[in-house]
Parts: structure tokens; C-alpha cells; sequence
């Protein structure tokens, strides 16, 4: 299908998806799957999983239309999206291969890699459980610090805190996260770092 001049700027199809245009949903997907998808792959990922990306990076725009800007690049919005997944799941899979080295050391022979991977998604799931949980500053600042992956002078100015003040939130966080997996009796302490592996 030939694609329309009046539809062709990137401009003028965030405006129109803000206003929940399906039309230019498509248009906008067909125009950057393929670059999302090699991005992806680029960065080291198989194919199974770029293809899984993509979704995910639509889902996100379309749950965050109303909130995009016409005026920014939305092809930086793209690449900045799909930069933060790649890299969350790289993360997922380094915790995972850190609690799977933990495994065959405290359960030899017990347990296969499958069994590991639904033990450690439970710990994942349990983990971010507890960050909801967080007090709004704590879970903020901690969130800003692991998974926007900002400095804490990044997070101090953003957010007009002293660097000190970002730093205790963090370290408040991160002791409250550890000491509520170990109380719920679900992880050992020697597993929590390995959770929230920086």
C-alpha cells in the first residue's frame, strides 16, 4: 500500500495517534517495525526476542499516545524506548544467569534450568511487588536509579534534591527491598543482591 502525502510526517501521525487515530498507529508501526526490529538484533538479541520487542514498543506508544509530543523527534522517542527494553531484559537475563550460578552451588542436581527460570521470575515478580510498595520518594528515586539508569546528580537535579538526599533515598530503598524479601522467607539474603543487581 502506497503511503499518503498527507499522512507522511511523523509530525502530523503523532498528532493525529494522540487523538487515538488507528490509522496512523499502523502507519507509524509499518515505518518503524523493521528498524525496531534491527536495532534489536543489533544490540544482541534473537530473533524471537527483537520480534517481542516490537510489540512491546508499540504497546507502550499506544498506552502513552495522549501524552506524546508532535514536536519532539519521534524516531529518538523510538530508539530511546527501544534502548530501556533491550537493556532491561539484558539486566533480566544477567540476574538470571547470576541466580542460576547460585543454584547449581546451593541445589546441585535438584533442579534444570527451566525450574531455575520460573524460581527466578517469581523472585522478579516479587521484587517489583515489593518497589510498588515503596514509600512515592523512595520508589521514585530508586526507579530513577535502576531502571532510567540516571546518576544520582542526574536524579538530585531532576527531581531538585540535594545529591545526599538522593543518595539516602536509594540506600533506604534498597535496604527496605532486602529486608522485606528476606522477612516473606522467599529468597535467602545471599540471592537479594543478585535481584537487584545494579
Amino acid at each position: 500500500m502506497a503511503f499518503s502525502v498527507k499522512f507522511g510526517s511523523d509530525s502530523e501521525l503523532v498528532t493525529r495517534l494522540r487523538d487515538g487515530d488507528e490509522y496512523a498507529y499502523s502507519k507509524l508501526y509499518e515505518k518503524y517495525a523493521s528498524k525496531i526490529y534491527n536495532i534489536s538484533r543489533k544490540m544482541g538479541l534473537l530473533h524471537e526476542d527483537a520480534e517481542g520487542v516490537v510489540q512491546d514498543v508499540f504497546m507502550k506508544i499506544w498506552r502513552n499516545r495522549e501524552n506524546l509530543d508532535s514536536s519532539l523527534s519521534f524516531n529518538a522517542y523510538i530508539i530511546s524506548i527501544v534502548r530501556s527494553i533491550v537493556f532491561k531484559q539484558s539486566r533480566k537475563r544477567a540476574r538470571f544467569l547470576a541466580f542460576q550460578h547460585y543454584a547449581i552451588t546451593y541445589w546441585p542436581g535438584e533442579s534444570n534450568e527451566t525450574e531455575e527460570y520460573v524460581i527466578f521470575s517469581d523472585l522478579d515478580e516479587l521484587s517489583s511487588k515489593a518497589i510498588d510498595e515503596l514509600p512515592t520518594k523512595q520508589k521514585q528515586v530508586f526507579m530513577m536509579k535502576n531502571f532510567e539508569h540516571l546518576t544520582n546528580e542526574e536524579i538530585a537535579e531532576r527531581l531538585k534534591l540535594s545529591t545526599r538526599t538522593v543518595e539516602n533515598q536509594i540506600y533506604r530503598a534498597t535496604k527496605s527491598l532486602r529486608e522485606k524479601l528476606i522477612e516473606m522467607k522467599v529468597v535467602a539474603p545471599g540471592v537479594v543482591g543478585l535481584i537487584f543487581m545494579l
